[in-house]
C-alpha cells in the first residue's frame, strides 16, 4: 500500500491524548503547581511596561 497519499486530518490524535500532560478540550486549566505571588505580578507588570516588542518581553522572562 502506498502511504504517500494518506493525509491525517485529525485534530485530536490518540498519541497526544495518551500523554500525561495532555489537557482535554473544555476540561479546564490544570492544577497550579505554586501560587503566583504579589512580587511576581509586580515584576511582570514592570517587564510588560518596559519592553517595546513581544520578542523583548520573551527574552526578559
Amino acid at each position: 500500500m502506498d502511504e504517500k497519499n494518506i493525509v491525517d486530518k485529525r485534530s485530536i490524535k490518540l498519541e497526544n491524548v495518551l500523554r500525561p500532560d495532555y489537557i482535554a478540550f473544555l476540561a479546564g486549566r490544570p492544577p497550579r503547581e505554586k501560587v503566583i505571588g504579589a512580587d511576581d505580578i509586580i515584576n511582570l507588570r514592570i517587564n510588560l511596561n518596559t519592553c517595546n516588542t513581544v520578542e523583548d518581553f520573551l527574552k526578559m522572562s
